[in-house]
């Protein structure tokens, strides 16, 4: 059998891996950072913990329901009750309370984590070459020059500029990753002392320079604070986006007692991310990429819809791909 290398631990990486154990030997998976899970990742701000990426998912397609019944039946997934609105200066103008949403439980990343437990995965390890050899397959390297091995199949499974760079030579998969767009995003994360006399959990803001507000409710503090993470509108986030990150903060914390019309509270913690490729604006309306005679393929978001089932779909659809090929060329 092949041996198949996974570049990227987010949803859709770990989606392939998980789908192509007990079919594939050799599967490998290498994450840049420390912790799995891409943009459902967790950071600290201070003493306390938040999910400043994706806080919640939605299910419309049915390969998708079905995923997600068995994450709930293994007790890392649960509905979401939470009361959405709409704000506009400060006034509730909708409210959102029919859609179905999902979290993980005790925070998202456990679905990247549970996950991650069925696959084999390495981190810190950031691959910045591939080398394709002359025998066929493809050998790996980080961003120190370090060789971390051969394999018959590459997948790169992280964002579009990041595919684009690492697989320059194979147009059909870099001509079209080049062309996806992706947004900027500021992130705040604040956590307050004292309740805020905010009854709704979450919020879309219009007509600001925040975009989302959602209260954090899976912190891992031992007290009570009340923890809300902001996230900046696209266009504020590209126009700030090399702002000192004091100025970005106290600006996101402005913009947040703006759109909730309350008095101003000192955060007893407070931190900020920007997430420079957040979301794909022109997803390319294809599953997945693969390249047949150089057995390489990139999967992710941006190949389907920014949404967390967009990642988990382009992953299974991936993994469909390469167990197409091996029939094909190693059976």
């Amino acid at each position: 059998m092949p041996s198949v290398a996974i570049i990227g631990a987010g949803l859709a990486g770990l989606t392939c891996g998980t789908a192509l154990k007990g079919l594939v030997e050799n599967v490998k998976i290498f994450e840049k950072n420390v912790f799995p899970g891409g943009r459902i990742n967790r950071f600290r701000a201070g003493e306390y913990e938040f999910n400043n990426g994706a806080q919640y998912f939605t299910v419309n397609n049915p390969l998708f329901w079905n995923i997600v019944s068995a994450w709930q039946t293994q007790g890392f997934v649960r509905p979401w009750d939470g009361w959405i609105v709409e704000l506009q200066k400060g006034q509730v103008i909708n409210s959102d309370m029919a859609t179905q949403r999902f979290v993980g439980v005790p925070r998202m990343q456990t679905v990247a984590e549970n996950l991650a437990r069925q696959c084999e995965l390495v981190t810190s390890a950031n691959i910045s070459e591939l080398e394709r050899q002359d025998d066929g397959g493809w050998r790996l390297f980080n961003d120190r020059g370090d060789y971390l091995g051969a394999y018959d199949i590459v997948i790169i499974a992280t964002s579009a500029h990041q595919v684009a760079d690492l697989c320059r030579p194979i147009t059909a998969i870099s001509d079209a990753a080049d062309k996806v767009d992706m947004t900027v995003c500021w992130s705040g994360m604040f956590a307050f002392e004292k309740s805020l006399d905010i009854p709704y959990d979450a919020a879309f803001v219009l007509d600001s320079p925040l975009s989302w507000i959602s209260r954090y409710q899976f912190t891992d503090a031992a007290n009570d604070a009340d923890c809300w993470i902001l996230h900046a509108s696209p266009e504020w986030s590209q126009q700030y986006a090399a702002s000192f990150r004091g100025r970005v903060m106290h600006a996101l914390l402005d913009a947040f007692w703006e759109a909730t019309d309350l008095s101003p509270d000192k955060p007893v913690s407070a931190g900020v991310h920007c997430w420079k490729h957040a979301l794909p604006i022109n997803p390319i309306d294809e599953d997945s990429l693969f390249d047949d005679a150089q057995a390489i393929g990139a999967c992710g978001d941006w190949c389907t819809a920014p949404r967390i089932e967009g990642a988990v779909l382009s992953g299974f659809s991936m993994a469909d791909r390469i167990m197409k090929y091996i029939h094909r060329h190693h059976a």
